[in-house]
């Protein structure tokens, strides 16, 4: 396993790099915990986060029940060589959603 870069916190700019990653089609999942019972002065970043997540249908969790879920499917995948439970790390996915890249 190959585990990728990590980041500043969010105020610093974190959520940034990670959407500039995104961009550059590297990034396979995110894990990105926020705490939803504080405001943060940041949330435009924040959105535009889990909007890019969504653009490009990249895995995202966001709490620590959807990290677990994601680690036993990425052992499962990672252990049984079934790269299609795992299709963003080996590929570019475009959101069904979004009509014209």
């Amino acid at each position: 396993v190959k585990f990728g870069p990590s980041f500043q916190s969010g105020p610093l700019g974190g959520d940034a790099e990670l959407c500039a990653l995104m961009c550059l089609e590297d990034l396979g999942g995110v894990f990105f915990f926020m705490d939803p019972l504080s405001a943060h002065p940041h949330q435009a970043d924040i959105e535009s986060l889990v909007r890019l997540t969504n653009v490009h249908n990249i895995l995202t969790c966001c709490n620590p029940c959807s990290a677990h879920a994601m680690c036993f499917v990425l052992k499962c995948a990672l252990e049984g060589g079934r790269k299609d439970k795992i299709p963003s790390f080996f590929t570019t996915l475009k959101s069904p959603g979004v009509a014209v890249y």
